[in-house]
């Protein structure tokens, strides 16, 4: 799909191909398609002068936009392999990361170098660190170059030499490293292979089907390259939900992905929604995909997807809801999208695999299952229903209690976000406390009643304290941290002797 992308963009090159918005919502072109091309064989080029050849690794710390996604194209051009750097990762992390993959090059905009240098006690507070880029192998500055910034990649080098967009490479070849999860002391780093990418590309553009004569609004690489392949202008959401709100209602998008914490974000600021809505990278309840609907959206839908594997499955906010309305237990995520197997191990882990899935963790030996960290079962019509995460068990009293099983029924009406989690109770043992994220404008004490019911269901797995407080979120994703959400409830439950 990137090689048809390359194509797509150059036949119709006067088009507009990325979208922002002004602070009333009206869209502002960006870049046009033919420019995005041009800036792609420029980075080519570049970086092709600069004698890195197919099988490299380049770093890449670059703000999503044109300039990323045409550095994105110039990488699968000439078959280097990007290593993407997250600043919310924190520099001993991205360190230790690194020592697995040393890159030849470090591409990286004067904001990522900021955060690394001169801005470092700013960053922190938006909880966004860098080590020194330096330290990471050599640095070159794409986009406007500040004082004190790396000297600017070349984009007047010849161009002579450089392969043709598509031209043949082995989809075997590593494309992208992601890094995911582990310790300072042993990261995991997910490496997709230019065949896995495609693939993952392509079953998105299958899933959400972009017409070229109607603009999609999302910022992820996944969402991208499939629309702009079809022929559609994207629109970057804006950062500021009431301007996100505006540009909704101005732009109309065909289809709209955005987090979880974005919607709920938007949906706050009044905003409407039309055509399809899509959400994933954390849990999307029922009662947060029927807002949306209740908002507008002709359709609402929850996507599973992993860095391992994207996507996995999607479900529609009406099977979602009529799966909760029958009483059943656990999370539905949806039938697994077509080429994805799934299935639980002998411990109740789910385990996927597909042409998407990645090839490897960088070190370790090929895998073709995906070991999820969710407990899950498939129900009777072979739908993917999660029961929690494995490490986030609950012991409490000798009975393991998994909160991905409950924390779907404490989603009434009022409530934005809920979580189950354990707090040392001595000897080993945890309570149990449900942690309840009102929405805003919501009677605190009606709340309590309404969760009375739902609380009392639960049975064996009933909490032993309820808490209305904000969730705090991490990661890139903005997942509720388990962790943070934990220490949180102990130091309220100590202060008032609960």
């Amino acid at each position: 799909m990137l090689d048809h992308l390359d194509r797509a963009l150059r036949s119709r090159p006067e088009r507009p191909a990325v979208l922002t918005a002004t602070r009333t919502g009206a869209p502002r072109v960006r870049a046009t398609r033919g420019e995005l091309a041009e800036l792609a064989d420029a980075f080519a080029a570049a970086l092709h002068a600069r004698g890195l050849r197919a099988g490299d690794t380049v770093g890449v710390a670059v703000r999503p936009g044109p300039r990323a996604l045409a550095v994105l194209l110039a990488l699968w051009r000439l078959g280097l392999r990007g290593a993407v750097l997250d600043p919310g990762a924190g520099p001993d992390v991205l360190r230790a990361r690194l020592a697995l993959a040393r890159p030849a090059l470090v591409l990286a905009d004067a904001a990522a170098q900021a955060v690394a240098g001169w801005a470092r006690p700013l960053a922190r507070r938006a909880h966004l660190a860098l080590p020194d880029l330096a330290e990471l192998g050599p640095v070159a500055t794409v986009g406007r170059r500040l004082p004190g910034c790396a000297p600017a990649l070349d984009l007047d080098a010849p161009r002579r030499g450089v392969p043709a967009p598509g031209a043949d490479r082995d989809g075997d070849a590593d494309a992208v490293i992601v890094f995911t999860s582990g310790t300072t002391s042993l990261p995991r780093a997910v490496v997709h292979t230019r065949a896995s990418l495609a693939a993952g590309m392509t079953t998105v553009s299958a899933l959400f089907d972009a017409r070229g004569d109607r603009p999609v609004l999302g910022g992820t690489f996944f969402v991208l390259v499939p629309a702009l392949a079809r022929g559609a202008a994207v629109a970057l959401p804006a950062g500021n939900s009431r301007v996100l709100a505006r540009q909704l209602q101005r732009l109309r998008p065909e289809d709209t992905y955005l987090t979880p914490p974005r919607l709920r974000d938007a949906l706050g600021a009044g905003a409407r929604f039309h055509g399809r809505v899509w959400t994933g990278s954390a849990p999307a309840g029922a009662g947060l995909l029927e807002r949306v609907r209740a908002a507008g959206a002709a359709e609402a839908w929850g996507v599973y997807a992993l860095t391992e594997l994207f996507p996995a499955a999607a479900v529609e906010a009406r099977e979602k809801s009529a799966f909760e309305a029958a009483g059943e237990s656990g999370d539905l995520v949806g039938a697994p999208l077509p080429g994805v197997r799934a299935k639980p191990d002998g411990s109740g882990q789910l385990l996927l695999s597909g042409p998407a899935a990645r090839h490897r963790y960088l070190g370790e030996e090929p895998d073709p299952w995906v070991r999820t960290g969710d407990r899950a079962r498939l129900d009777g019509a072979g739908r993917i229903v999660l029961e929690g995460r494995s490490k986030d068990m609950v012991l409490r009293r000798a009975e393991n209690i998994y909160p991905g099983l409950y924390e779907p029924a404490l989603h009434v009406p009022g409530v934005e976000l809920a979580v189950l989690v354990g707090i040392p109770a001595g000897d080993g043992d945890e309570r149990l406390v449900a942690v309840v994220q009102p929405r805003r404008g919501t009677d605190e004490q009606a709340l309590r009643a309404a969760l009375s019911e739902p609380v009392r269901r639960m049975g064996t797995a009933r909490p032993d304290a309820l808490l209305l407080a904000r969730i705090p979120l991490s990661g890139r994703s903005r997942k509720p941290d388990r962790a943070a959400t934990a220490a949180l409830a102990a130091r309220r439950l100590e202060v008032s002797g609960r």
